[in-house]
């Protein structure tokens, strides 16, 4: 009998070994994960550095692919899933949402002020949550550069446009761009926006009549814009300069290349064309010019590095108050730099402390607001404060005023006695 219950015995103490194991390996590995901290859903503004060989939802698509497959943004992939299909969920029988991610959109993604093709530079881009505050971009001040090649005009007042006129420029000189720029170029004046432009004239966007070969309906009106400082950092004479038309022909290409050009930087209001600016300023000077290169610099508070880049122009105390500025706003929390599109394009481990650092930063100046939580309540407001129902020129503080404020003699049951008169203090 000792025998027999020896093997069942040494096999129990060994179930119970192995049971004992396996809890104990089961404890580790979920105490294991309720340590490790769940990946934080980042979400917020931030901004990328424009290449010219891009545009602006060329961008914007190559953004929604990196990010989706990536792991940073994988939390908050998980959360617009999840929102998604709830959505489904509650649809209509026979009634589908359509599916975003066959058309490469993920995330909810925009951009706080289009780029042309042409320009480069700051483009600020929400994503989550930070859509909702991108209204608030396009709003903000500009910092540009661009440079304006004079002697020639084009439809759509930079060269990528079609030529339409030239003209002699060999009276220009460096004094005079610079006397029309402080006479006509400063303050607040009236811009006329050029045609190849996203206004929308009956509905219908300027550029896409231009495209057509169709007249708009009416002239664009000019706008009210602000310039809070203009300077021209180099002019170049002609044949000192690579910036040229490029002609369909190319024994044209020299003639346009012998043509003056001036370098100049620009801060500027919202709604402000640089385009419109250097077809102005050409005319202004006798003469016709267009839009060569535009960089913008900063718009808000992100910036490029070029912001602070030193022009030969300013003397040595200008420089030196340029490279403390420059050092000042690269270790504020108040000035954040733009991501190189090529970081973007390049490995996560190059990107993502810099998104994270941007988002996180963002994040923090800008707190979710929590679904649960709920306002004071009548009881919990300020008795002091009256609270106005209604929008008007004046405060109801009676019964009458309320229900005249509200457009009618009487409103319900209550507003009417007896004998049908309202008393002038009845609250």
């Amino acid at each position: 009998m000792a025998n027999l219950e020896n093997p069942i015995q040494s096999k129990s103490v060994g179930s119970d070994a192995e049971g004992t194991h396996r809890l104990s390996s089961s404890i580790s590995i979920e105490s294991a994960s309720a340590s490790a901290e769940p990946s934080p859903i980042l979400e917020g503004v931030f901004a990328i550095s424009k290449p010219t060989t891009k545009t602006t939802p060329q961008i914007l698509l190559d953004i929604q692919t990196i990010f989706a497959t990536s792991t940073t943004f994988t939390p908050l992939l998980q959360l617009e899933r999840r929102k998604r299909a709830e959505q489904e969920a509650h649809q209509p029988s026979g009634q589908k949402l359509k599916d975003e991610e066959r058309d490469g959109r993920f995330f909810k993604l925009g951009h706080g002020g289009t780029l042309d093709p042409l320009a480069s530079g700051v483009l600020i881009v929400g994503i989550g949550r930070g859509t909702k505050h991108l209204s608030s971009y396009l709003s903000s001040t500009k910092t540009y550069e661009t440079v304006v090649l004079f002697g020639i005009a084009t439809s759509t007042y930079d060269i990528q446009g079609e030529e339409v006129e030239r003209k002699s420029a060999e009276h220009i000189t460096a004094e005079l761009v610079r006397r029309k720029i402080s006479e006509n170029f400063t303050g607040t004046f009236r811009q006329v926006p050029p045609v190849y432009s996203g206004l929308k004239v009956d509905g219908v966007k300027a550029v896409e009549y231009a495209r057509l070969g169709k007249e708009l309906p009416r002239d664009l009106v000019d706008r009210e814009v602000c310039v809070d400082a203009c300077e021209m950092l180099e002019f170049m004479p002609p044949n000192t300069h690579e910036f040229c038309y490029p002609a369909a022909k190319e024994g044209e290409r020299t003639v346009v290349e012998a043509m003056p050009a001036a370098r100049i930087r620009l801060t500027v209001s919202s709604g402000f064309y640089v385009r419109s600016f250097a077809h102005d300023l050409g005319v202004a000077c006798g003469s016709v010019a267009t839009m060569a290169s535009l960089h913008r610099l900063r718009q808000g508070g992100f910036f490029t590095p070029d912001l602070f880049s030193t022009s030969s122009s300013l003397n040595e105390d200008d420089q030196q108050e340029t490279v403390e500025a420059a050092t000042a706003a690269s270790n504020s929390t108040q000035f954040v730099p733009a991501i190189p599109y090529a970081d973007i394009t390049s490995s996560e481990e190059t990107w993502a402390p810099q998104i994270r650092s941007a988002l996180t930063t963002w994040m923090a100046q800008n707190p979710a607001r929590d679904p649960n939580a709920r306002g004071p309540g009548r009881k919990g407001r300020d008795k002091e404060v009256k609270r106005q129902r209604f929008r008007g020129e004046w405060l109801a503080e009676t019964k009458r005023e309320r229900v005249l404020q509200q457009g009618g003699k009487s409103k319900g049951k209550l507003s009417r006695k007896k004998n049908g008169n309202m008393e002038e203090g009845d609250k």
